[in-house]
Order: C-alpha cells, then sequence, then structure tokens
C-alpha cells in the first residue's frame, strides 16, 4: 500500500505532467507580487544603519544631530582665480546659500578683531602676571633711552619689544579670519545644513541646490571653479558607487550563469528550467526583505548575485539528471527519477545551507542578523521554486521540443538498461593517480595550517571605501587646514557642565601622554572669559603701568594697540560674534556643544579603537560628575562595528559548521557517513587560508559575513555526490563524478559567478566580498569535488583488496555500515527521495 508520501509525490508528477500551465500562471504571480513588494525596497549604505536602534551610539547619534541640525558639513572649494576675486566670490555666495532652507549657516569668515580686542581677557592670571614682568622691563627701557643724560655703563641685552611681547602673550585667534589655502589660492566654505547625512533624500536635494547656487554665482566671477567634499557629498559618493556596483554586479552574475548553463547543457530551454526558479526565488526573497526589515544595507545588499548562485545550483542538478534520465525513460518516469534522485540531496543541502546563514541570527552585528536570515530564507525559497516550478517547466520544454535520444543508444530509451559496468565504471584513473590528487589536497591544506597565522585583518578604512573625488579633496582640504574636517560633537547643557567635559578631556589626555589621540577641543568656553575679577585687577595694573610712559611714546601704534587690549571690558555669550557663536549652540537653545578633534587616521581600524576607548573615558567621567554626555561621532560607530565584527567572527564561524555537520547528520543518519561527507568540506575551508595568504586577501568587517556562507555553499556538491554514489552503488564512482560530478562543477561555477562578479565593483569593500568568495569557492572544491571523489575512490579499492584477500568474492559491497548492495553489474534499484 502506497504512503501519504509517495500518493502526493505522484499527484504532484501527474500535475507538472498534466497541467504545467497552472503551475507556471501560480508561480509567475507569486513572482510579481514579489517584485511588486520588493520595488519598495530602500537601499542604505550608511555605516549607521549596522547597529541597532537601540545602541547607544545610534542613540546619541540621533539625539545630538536633532540638537546640532546635523551630522557634518559640505565643503565648497573655490579656486581659479586671484585671491582677492575668489575672497569676494565666497562673500558673495555665502550669502546666497544662507538663504536656503536647508543651511543653517555658512563659515568662511570670521570676526577675528573681536577676539584680538579682546584676547588678554581669555590669557590665564599667570599669564598677565608674567606679561606685566616683560612690560615693565621694555618701560625701563624706553625711559631710560628717553632721559638724555643716561649712560650705559654695563652693557645688558635689550629686553623683548612691544612686537615681541605681542606675540608672545597675545593669544592667537580661536579661528582664522578666513578658510582658505596656505597659498590662497583655494577658499572653503564650510555650509552646515539642516538635517543628516544619513537622509539620503534630504543629503541629495541639499547638495544639489548649493551646488546649483554655487554654479550660478560663479558666472560673475570668470576663471572660479567650484567643487565639493564633506560628509554629505561622500555620503552621496559612496552609495552611488555602491549601487551602481551591486547592479552591475548582480547583471554579470546573471549573465555569467545564462554562459554556464548554456555551455553545460546546450539547451535554450535550460535557462527558462533554472532561470526563472530562480528569478521568482530572488523577488520572494526581497519581498520578505521589505516586510520584515524594509531596506537593505551595505552587508545585505549583494544578496542577489549571491542567491542567483545558489539558486542555480537547484535547477542544474535536477535538469541535467532529467536529461540523463531522459535518454532510458520516457517523460513521467525521467522526470519521476530526476525529482526523487535529486530531491533528497537538494533538500539536505538547502537545509544545511538555511541552517548555517540562520546561525548568524545569534551574532551581536545587526547587519549580520539581517544577512542571516534573509539567506537563510532566500536559500529554503530558492530550492521550494527549483522543485515546483522546475517540473512544470520541464513538461513544458518537452512539448515544445520533445526530447530526442541519441542515435547511437542502440535501444529505445525505454528499454535500455540503466546501467552497465562498462557505464558505471567508466575510465578507471590507476590508484597512484587517485592517491596523488588526494595527496596534494592534503598538501596544500598543510601550507594553509602554517600559514593561517600570518593572515592580517584588514585595519585601513580607505582601501574598504575606495577612493574617490571627494576623499581626496577631504585629505588636500584637511592638510591646508591643518584640522580634520569632521571632529567628534559632545552635547552637553551649559557652560559649567562643558567646562567639566573640556577638564576630563585634558585629564584623559595626561593620563595617556604621548598615546593620546586628542589634538585639541573647541567650546565656547575657550571663547568667554573667567575669573573675570582677577583679569580686570592685573588689566587695571598693566594699564597704570603704561600711563607711566612718556605721551610720544603712548602715541605710537605699536604702543596703542596695547593699551585698547587693557581697556578690554568683559563680555557674555550675547555679545560673541555670531559666526563663532553658532557652532557650539543647539539649534532649540537647550544645550551647547564641545568639538573634540583627533590627533590620528580616520581610517585606521587600530587609530579608531583607540580614539573610540578614549573617548568612552570622556563618557565614563562626564557621568561619574552626572554630566549625561551624548556624542556623535561616525568613527566611534566605525569602531564598534569592527569590535562586533571580532567578536562574533569566530563564534560564528564555529557554530555554523557545528549546524552543517548535525544537518548532514540528521539527513544521513551515520556518524561515519556524516563525516565522511563533512569531512571534504573543512578540508576545502582550510584550504582557504593559504589561498588568501597566495592571493594577498584579509578579511574585513564586510567580507568576514562570507566566511560561515562558504560552508553552506559548498556542502551542496559532496551531499549531492554522495546521495548519487549511494543511489548506484559501489562501482559507479566513474558514473557520478562524470554526471552528478559535471552538474557540481556548474553549480560551483555558478556560485562563482555570484561572487566573482563583485570582482568589477569599483567599492573596495564589495571587491573585496568578491575575492574571497572567489577563493573559498575554489578551495571548497577542492575539498568536495576533487578530493571527496579521489577518497571514496581509495576507500573502495582498499575494501575491495581487503574482501579478495579475506575470499570473500570479488563483489564490491557499500559503504554504508550493514547495508547489502547488488552487484555492480546488475540494475541497482532507485531509492526515492
Amino acid at each position: 500500500m502506497k504512503s501519504l508520501r509517495q500518493r502526493w509525490f505522484e499527484r504532484f508528477i501527474q500535475g507538472a505532467l498534466t497541467k504545467p500551465g497552472w503551475l507556471l500562471a501560480l508561480f509567475v504571480l507569486l513572482g510579481l507580487g514579489g517584485a511588486l513588494l520588493a520595488s519598495r525596497l530602500e537601499f542604505r549604505g550608511s555605516f549607521v544603519e549596522l547597529l541597532p536602534a537601540g545602541a547607544r551610539e545610534v542613540q546619541d547619534l540621533t539625539r545630538v544631530s536633532q540638537k546640532a541640525g546635523g551630522d557634518g558639513y559640505l565643503v565648497l572649494r573655490a579656486r581659479g582665480a586671484l585671491p582677492e576675486t575668489l575672497r569676494t566670490y565666497a562673500q558673495e555666495l555665502q550669502g546666497q546659500l544662507e538663504k536656503l532652507p536647508q543651511v543653517r549657516y555658512v563659515e568662511h569668515h570670521f570676526d577675528v578683531g573681536f577676539f584680538l580686542k579682546n584676547g588678554l581677557l581669555l590669557q590665564p592670571a599667570e599669564q598677565l602676571d608674567a606679561l606685566r614682568t616683560d612690560l615693565e622691563a621694555r618701560i625701563r627701557y624706553e625711559q631710560r633711552q628717553l632721559n638724555p643724560f643716561y649712560v650705559e655703563l654695563v652693557k645688558t641685552p635689550e629686553p623683548l619689544t612691544f612686537e615681541e611681547i605681542s606675540r608672545k602673550y597675545l593669544p592667537e585667534s580661536p579661528v582664522r579670519e578666513d578658510l582658505t589655502s596656505v597659498d590662497g589660492t583655494e577658499v572653503y566654505l564650510f555650509i552646515k545644513p539642516a538635517g543628516t547625512a544619513a537622509d539620503l533624500g534630504f543629503a541629495r536635494q541639499f547638495v544639489d541646490e548649493a551646488k546649483a547656487v554655487a554654479a550660478r554665482v560663479a558666472q560673475r566671477y570668470p576663471g572660479v571653479v567650484v567643487d565639493s567634499t564633506g560628509n554629505f557629498q561622500s555620503r552621496i559618493e559612496e552609495d552611488s558607487v555602491m549601487r551602481r556596483d551591486l547592479a552591475n554586479a548582480g547583471l554579470l552574475s546573471a549573465l555569467l550563469a545564462v554562459g554556464l548553463i548554456l555551455l553545460a547543457t546546450r539547451r535554450i530551454s535550460a535557462l527558462a528550467v533554472v532561470g526563472m526558479p530562480v528569478m521568482v526565488g530572488v523577488l520572494l526573497t526581497f519581498a520578505f526583505a521589505q516586510l520584515v526589515i524594509g531596506h537593505l544595507n551595505v552587508v545585505t545588499g549583494f544578496l542577489v548575485a549571491i542567491l542567483i548562485g545558489l539558486g542555480i545550483e537547484y535547477g542544474v542538478h535536477l535538469a541535467m539528471r532529467y536529461w540523463e534520465e531522459r535518454r532510458r525513460h520516457d517523460v513521467r518516469e525521467a522526470l519521476s527519477e530526476a525529482v526523487r534522485g535529486t530531491f533528497s540531496g537538494a533538500l539536505t543541502s538547502a537545509v544545511t545551507n538555511a541552517s548555517a546563514f540562520l546561525v548568524l541570527l545569534l551574532a551581536q552585528f545587526q547587519a549580520f542578523q539581517q544577512f542571516g536570515l534573509l539567506a537563510g530564507m532566500g536559500v529554503m525559497l530558492a530550492v521550494l521554486a527549483a522543485y515546483g516550478l522546475g517540473p512544470a517547466l520541464l513538461s513544458i520544454a518537452e512539448r515544445i521540443r520533445p526530447f530526442r535520444a541519441p542515435s547511437s543508444a542502440g535501444a529505445s530509451p525505454a528499454s535500455a538498461p540503466h546501467s552497465n559496468t562498462q557505464e558505471r565504471m567508466g575510465p578507471r584513473w590507476p590508484t597512484s593517480v587517485v592517491a596523488g590528487l588526494a595527496l596534494a589536497v592534503l598538501a596544500f591544506a598543510g601550507f594553509s595550517v602554517f600559514m593561517a597565522p600570518r593572515l592580517g585583518f584588514e585595519t585601513d578604512m580607505r582601501k574598504l571605501k575606495g577612493d574617490s573625488p571627494s576623499s581626496r579633496l577631504d585629505d588636500h582640504i584637511t592638510a591646508q587646514l591643518g584640522t580634520p574636517l569632521n571632529p567628534a560633537i559632545l552635547l552637553v547643557d551649559d557652560l559649567e557642565q562643558a567646562r567639566t567635559v573640556r577638564q576630563i578631556i585634558s585629564d584623559v589626555q595626561a593620563r595617556h601622554g604621548a598615546d593620546s589621540v586628542f589634538l585639541r577641543s573647541a567650546s565656547l568656553v575657550d571663547l568667554i572669559p573667567t575669573d573675570v575679577e582677577r583679569r580686570q585687577q592685573a588689566l587695571s595694573r598693566l594699564q597704570t603701568l603704561m600711563a607711566g610712559l612718556p605721551e610720544e611714546l603712548l602715541a605710537e601704534p605699536r604702543v596703542k594697540s596695547f593699551q585698547d587690549m587693557m581697556g578690554a571690558q568683559p563680555y557674555g555669550l550675547e555679545q560673541l560674534p555670531i559666526e563663532a557663536r553658532r557652532r557650539f549652540e543647539a539649534l532649540d537653545g537647550k544645550g551647547m556643544f564641545l568639538l573634540l578633534f583627533p590627533s590620528v587616521s580616520n581610517y585606521d581600524t587600530r587609530d579608531l579603537h583607540r580614539w573610540a576607548a578614549q573617548l568612552d573615558e570622556v563618557v565614563v567621567g562626564a557621568r561619574e560628575k552626572g554630566i549625561d554626555l551624548s556624542v556623535l561621532d561616525s568613527n566611534r560607530i566605525a569602531s564598534r562595528i569592527f569590535a562586533l565584527v571580532r567578536g562574533d567572527g569566530p563564534f560564528i564561524l564555529g557554530a555554523a559548521a557545528v549546524v552543517v555537520f548535525l544537518a548532514i547528520f540528521a539527513s544521513l543518519r551515520s556518524l561515519k557517513r556524516a563525516l565522511l561527507v563533512a569531512g571534504p568540506l573543512f578540508l576545502g575551508m582550510v584550504c582557504l587560508a593559504g589561498g588568501m595568504y597566495l592571493f594577498d586577501v584579509q578579511l574585513n568587517f564586510i567580507n568576514a559575513v562570507v566566511l560561515p556562507n562558504l560552508l553552506a555553499i559548498a556542502v551542496d556538491n559532496s551531499v549531492h555526490l554522495y546521495h548519487r554514489y549511494e543511489e548506484e552503488g559501489p562501482g559507479s564512482l566513474g558514473h557520478v563524478v562524470r554526471h552528478t560530478g559535471l552538474a557540481a562543477v556548474v553549480a560551483t561555477l555558478s556560485n562563482a559567478a555570484g561572487y566573482g562578479a563583485l570582482l568589477v565593483a569599483s567599492h573596495q569593500g564589495l571587491r573585496s566580498i568578491g575575492q574571497i568568495a572567489l577563493l573559498g569557492v575554489v578551495c571548497t572544491f577542492l575539498g568536495t569535488t576533487v578530493f571527496f571523489p579521489a577518497l571514496l575512490a581509495l576507500l573502495e579499492r582498499w575494501k575491495a583488496r581487503r574482501q579478495e584477500g579475506a575470499g570473500e568474492g570479488a563483489v564490491v559491497r557499500s559503504l554504508d555500515i550493514g547495508a547489502e548492495r547488488e552487484p555492480a553489474s546488475q540494475p541497482v534499484e532507485r531509492r526515492s527521495a
């Protein structure tokens, strides 16, 4: 009596044969629905999207951005004309830009005279005492020089002149009068927007309008050329590059897959049989992404290329097995045998793949979690689409163009024996050659183990983001101004908290000494005088001292400027020039900012780690004093991402290996067979270290997600090979390798095409994914499709010799524990899935 499973299977095959159009229509509707949902899916390339919304760094960024009105600047550079013309152009452009609703303010020119006039009020009292000593010496010298009866009997050094005293004691202005290059041939305008760079819609509109205004004003200044950089411009450029790269990689992956299918099958119908299920699976996966997550990020964005490679694999095995069976059977029997013979292996590999991907849900890094969820779902949808739609497409293909068996078959397809000894065994390679192949793979694995400790982790962010006009201009302006363009922004409530935090920053600097990564800080504390009464007393004494000079000396400009500074009156926030005050004040008037500039590169992750750690010390110190300090800093977020990736990597890779092995064990229900199938897979993963060393490929926080994926992808070959070998029986290895092995090669090449398409990416991070994945696919192929069949052949020959030596006959038995097989020369009864 037939089981429920057998009856369901027969009904499905019958439906695929009699009503293939209905199945096709159903999947087309599913694909169209998926396409409609997937069309709403947006891409977010910001690294902020890689962290959960509840992360402290993200919460700080949101809070400070709302107060500051943005998380960086758009920086315009004007050049190509005389310095006077450039300054005039910049002044006019500043006024026009500040009329835009998206612009808070523009920094270009500052009232330096205000700070020079009030400079002595900002000096420490100790400096004023030292100033008085030097002034007294100079005044005595001047008085002696004016005395006609004075004769210098002993030569003494001349005291500092008034000009030298000015240079020694008057502080430099906290801002430059004009933001220009060192030689004055370039002027810079720092535009502060009212939105964030993470909002790409706002960023594009803001940047486009600002550039349009700059170009319109430049028409009245012949020769003036304007370009741009800053957080907003860099964000837009990187997003555009990544979108273009992902689209190109997806298209190239599809084209390569088409070429591989045609080359392997030489059938146009194979494109539909293999390609349509892949398309449906990908669309449904991204529809799922839209419903569950709502967007893609820099890690999940390359799933298209991966899912194409994975999805093709199931269709390739099904189609190639069908056409192999069709040489011997009619359509119904061939379709039944193809589905029965491949579905078990496909389901095992799909479950194994999905399990390995879903292990990423255990990661702390949100981007890994999202990738694992989408990839796991994508794999299951791919196998369901391949076996739900594939048989119907094969049936339709038979109606359009019936299969033609080779004329040399010698027998009708229905009556031809399934196999004979020659066909099943194929050309028998010498044992020495087979052993040589196995030993070569083992030797390379040994080399990989030796070289693994020498592999590094890419720490240079510039190598991941890639070079761009914006990044080059950013470096140039930073060198010209001597300060980074995007400092960390620390939010406090008032001036008193700002003073406390500034002292904490100084303490952290002192504690780390030469290892400190803080260049300097800036805040309203630096612009507002403190201890005013003591300073006024010191200035009053200086005025009295200056009053003792003769009238003719007091009238000289070099002395008069000192008198003006000594008459400076105390001032508060309201008296500060607006262009110096607004960068430190919150939009809503509640709170103020400190700017903290790093002294190290923004691209080296080792420096970023030190920066983030010392910044955290400031945050902890502030909270110990009751200050709820919030920090807006993209470098801190980047450091957090690196820490999560480093922490997740080994655990996720180990967990994926365990899950893959357990999935194989559950499918084969034998520890011995599970070890036999999984061992070559892990051997191939070991070989990856050697490949990375030879081709100088390093891990980074973007491509690290590929490692557990390689386990999932590579297991398919060994699973399909072993299932077919079990089905055919001992002595069939040549036949299995020739047919299922060929399908495995095509599947491997399709996976390689999916990842390898990323090699054309301009974005270095995406390209690194292609590099390590391509190496991984090749190395795991060595283990699963070269070493594994060689191992099976050696075990089979060893067992045959042992049985012959024991007088047990020449019949070679199965590797399966306790399983009895029929002689290799007899037809083998097929196992159902």
